[in-house]
This record gives C-alpha cells, structure tokens and sequence, in this order.
C-alpha cells in the first residue's frame, strides 16, 4: 500500500476527499490529515507519505512552501496540488517545483482524481522498482570488493609453497570477477599514517584510532575514486592501506600523487604518513608477493629515512633495500647503567641527562633495528623503576606501567621518534628526581646532606661540617643516612667527587693533581687510589679511554 498524506485548511474539503475513493482499488491508504503546511511538514517527518494531497493557499505554510521545505529535507513524496481557478499561475510554479499534477477544486471527481493517483502510483513503483535494483547492486559491488580484498589479503600472506592450494581454492572466484585479467602486472600502494605525540607517555587509544582510520580510509576512497577506477583498498594491520590496482592505471606522477596523499593527511589528522610503491608484479600469482617484501623493505628504510616521505621501489638499486642496517648484530649499552646508577645514587640530574644522550647519539650512529631499540628504551626505563621502587618512594606508584612503555615506543614509526622520547625520557627521570626529596623528616634530613655535599664538592669535606651545617648530631646523621641509603656518608661524598673528576678528565685539559687539588682531596695517591675503587680502573686509563 503507497501512503498518503492529505493537507487542506478547509475541514469539508479535507473530509469530502477523504470519502471519496476507493482508496485500496489504487492500491493506496490514507495515512494521515493536516491542515496547513506547517502541520503538514510535522506529519511528512512523522509518517513520510509515498504519495501527498495538498492545497496551495493555506494559513501558517502555503502549499508550495511546504513542497520545496519537503524537498530541502531530502523528503521524495510525490505531490498532486489543489488549487482554484484563479491561482493557475501557482499551479504552474508548483509543476516547475516537481509537482506531478495539479487539480481545480470545484472540477474534482473521482474519475479526474483518479488518474491523478493513478500517476503518482506509476512513478512510486517506478521508483521503488529502481531504488530495489540500486540496492542489489551495490550488494553485489560490495560482495566484490570484499571478495577481492579477501583474495589479496591472503595471497600477500601465504608462502610461496602454499600458492597451488590458493590457486585451486580462488579459481572459480577469479575467473568470475575477472581478476587475472584486470590487474596484470599488479601494483602495491602502501599508505602509513602516524602522529607523533605531544609527551613520551601519551599512545593513542585503541577507539580513536579507529576512528581516525575509518575517516582516513573514507578520505583516501575519494583520492582513489579520482585517479584510478581500478584499484582495491586494503587496511593492513590497522596500521595503515595497501591499494592494489593495474600496471595501466598506476597515476603517470606518482611522486606528485603521493605528496597529494601526504597533504591529506596533514591537513584532516594533523598526522605524517608514508607513501611507498612497489615496481609491477609480473603475476597476481608469483610476483605480488614480491612486491609485498618490496613495501616492507621500504617501511624498515623509512624508519632510518624518514625525510624521504614518498619511496618507489624503482628508485633503488638491486638489493639496496636489503639487510641495510645489519639488524642482527648485538647492541649493548650496558656500559652505560653503571654511570647512570652513580647519577642517581648522588641525585646528579645533569648526568642522567647525559646519559640518555649518550644512548640516543648511539642509536643515530649505528642505527640497530627497531626491536633492539625498544629494547635499549625499556632496560633504561627498567633501571629507574627498580631504582624508584627499591627505594620505597611512594611516588613510583604514579609512574607508567612498562606496557604501556612498549605499547607507545611501538607506536613510534621512526629512528628520529625513538631518539626524542629517549631524550625527554632523560629530561622527563631528572625532574622526577625532585619528587624525592620531600617525604618523612629522615628523607628530607639526608636529601638535605646530599644537596649540601653536591654544592661543596670541591672543599675537604668532613662529616662534622655537613652535619653543623644542617644542624644535627654527627652520630644521628651518620646513622640516618646509613639506614635510608645503605651506604655511609664518606662513600657517597667520594662518588660525587669521582663523577666530577671523570667529567674534568673527559675534558683533557687538566693534570691529575691539578683534578685532585680541584675537587679537594688530600693529595693524588689519595685521588687515585679513591677513582680506581671507584671505577674499577686509575685516573691515566679512564682518560685514556675517554680519548678513543
């Protein structure tokens, strides 16, 4: 049944139209009433009609008014006009509105109404015939695609072994669709999106990345839409698209084109992204795959290039994107915990900084994989959440979890991100350093006692002038600092003394007992003798050592 809404300001006309059909002969039924164009408007966003009966003149909303306010708000009823004698010339504007008919009133019967209704019956089955074959057939287009992105994605998974079994299972499925056919000579397109944070612990949420992806993925559609009308597009991983189109249709500037791409993303997602193609397969079958190594190589060079922003794997030379980066050779940076211990054990934030320097201008020189990166990130991150921890601070409740640590350092697509967050790391552990020195009075007696020798390092200091100083017992310090830190005072004085002298020996422009007298030992035995305890080796060979 086609429903149908009536509009007349006139009850008697309203009723006498209503009564006078045999509505369900026309396969119709009356659906609701109103009686201007305002109420009119309420009932089509209420009921939506198939089919509208309305006057022209009407209080609050006239008949046209109400047709094209319809028609604004996407309604698509078909309207058949009343009208009097001498309002033709609004019957003519309700036409030129799409109006399908108009009708006099005093001329109306049910004959003229019916082949009115008979009209707009025709063209709603017209429409609803149409809309029905739209719909199937983008069920059938979208069956395809999903077909054809399930076909690609696992070819590009399987090994090279396992393709005849593939082969026999897709058959019918690619011959169907045509795929041999169409993409000859395939091309990979692989576009990776990523933003990088604000603060070394922020990681996006699994739901906003979604999002960003899906718009992403609507965004990129369009692009697609516009330069090729042959492609598949893939979200790979939920870490970016691989576009799948043929030799042929592969856009004739492909730099230009990605650039296009990488504009899209800065400008909607404020997000860097790579573009990397691959050269055309000589096969879906055989060759795809090979492309799809190609993309992978370019993403691991993209993490050690990442100013090149737009790669072609035409543009390499043969092999060039292999083994680059001697992945499998041992990165070790133990050599630096100890030093990092010494700064935390005497609360030198400008050493911790240091350090993580140190570690991030290794990883810029000698470039390791990824994984052996985070892993250097996370021993570093590790060594100070023990140190937070051993030390009972209740501040180490608020630190990040290590998986969230390995969640965001995965999240970071670049050689150049890794080395900023292990920077802010280091910036990030030395102001965290602050947070120790409030807690109970014992804490804040021996924080007092360091801060004082970290000042004084170059006098002959003696436990009697830190404790007058701070205005306590030599005995009662001696004994606090102790307990809290597990060494005695003397040893902490000679660590702070010996991270001094290791920095002025790195700077080669002094003699030993220059240093010794500098930072205020008894003579150079004593300095010596104090360094090699210390460090496991004398003053001449970590100098020395400091020069290669």
């Amino acid at each position: 049944m086609y429903r149908i809404l009536l509009v007349d300001d006139e009850p008697l006309i309203l009723a006498g139209i209503a009564s006078m059909m045999n509505w369900e002969e026309y396969n119709c039924t009356v659906v609701g009433k109103a009686t201007n164009g305002s109420q009119a408007l309420e009932k089509m966003r209420e009921i939506q009609p198939d089919i509208v009966i309305t006057d022209i003149k009407m209080p609050a909303m006239n008949g046209l008014d109400f047709m094209e306010k319809s028609r604004e708000e996407g309604y698509q009823a078909e309207f058949l006009l009343l009208t009097n004698m001498e309002e033709f010339s609004l019957a003519q504007k309700a036409l030129r509105l799409g109006a399908l008919d108009y009708l006099v009133k005093i001329e109306i019967t049910p004959e003229l109404l019916g082949e009115s209704l008979k009209k707009a019956v025709s063209v709603c089955r017209e429409k609803k015939a149409m809309e029905e074959h739209v719909v199937v057939q983008e069920v059938l287009q979208r069956n395809a695609e999903e077909t054809t992105r399930a076909f690609f994605t696992e070819i590009m998974e399987k090994r090279k072994g396992e393709r005849g079994e593939l082969q026999k299972k897709w058959h019918a499925d690619v011959e169907s669709l045509g795929l041999e056919e169409l993409y000859v000579n395939p091309v990979l397109w692989w576009i990776r999106p990523y933003k990088q944070r604000e603060h070394i612990f922020q990681k996006t949420e699994e739901s906003a990345q979604k999002e960003i992806m899906e718009y992403a993925s609507s965004l990129l559609k369009q692009f697609m839409d516009r330069i090729s009308d042959v492609y598949c597009m893939i979200n790979w991983d939920r870490r970016g698209f691989l576009v799948v189109f043929p030799k042929e249709k592969m856009p004739g500037n492909l730099k230009n084109a990605g650039k296009k791409i990488l504009h899209i993303f800065r400008d909607y997602f404020g997000m860097h992204a790579l573009v990397a193609v691959s050269k055309p397969a000589n096969s879906i079958w055989e060759g795809i795959r090979g492309a799809t190594d190609e993309i992978r190589a370019m993403e691991e060079y993209y993490y050690y290039h990442s100013q090149y922003s737009v790669l072609y794997a035409g543009d390499f030379e043969p092999n060039e994107l292999q083994d680059r980066h001697s992945r499998h050779n041992v990165f070790d940076i133990s050599f630096l915990k100890k030093d990092l211990k010494q700064a935390l054990m005497v609360q030198d934030r400008q050493k911790v900084e240091q350090v993580f320097s140190e570690v991030a201008e290794l990883f810029s020189e000698y470039k390791p994989a990824k994984e052996q990166v985070i892993d250097a990130c996370m021993n570093l991150y590790y060594f100070f959440f023990d140190y937070a921890e051993s030390g009972k601070k209740d501040e180490a409740k608020g630190f990040p979890y290590p998986s969230e640590i390995v969640e965001r350092l995965g999240q970071c697509f670049t050689l150049e991100e890794n080395v900023s967050w292990l920077k802010e790391l280091g910036r990030w552990i030395s102001s965290t350093m602050e947070t120790f020195e409030g807690g109970s009075k014992t804490e804040q007696l021996v924080n007092a006692a360091k801060k004082y020798v970290q000042k004084n390092y170059k006098e002959k200091l003696t436990l009697a002038m830190i404790s007058s100083d701070i205005g306590i017992s030599q005995g009662y310090l001696s004994s606090v600092f102790k307990k809290t830190t597990g060494s005695n005072l003397n040893d902490y004085v000679n660590h702070v003394k010996i991270e001094k002298a290791k920095d002025l020996l790195g700077m080669h422009e002094y003699m030993m007992y220059e240093i010794s007298d500098m930072l205020g030992f008894e003579n150079p035995y004593y300095f010596s003798k104090v360094f090699k305890r210390i460090t496991g080796m004398t003053p001449s060979d970590y100098e020395t050592m400091r020069k290669r």
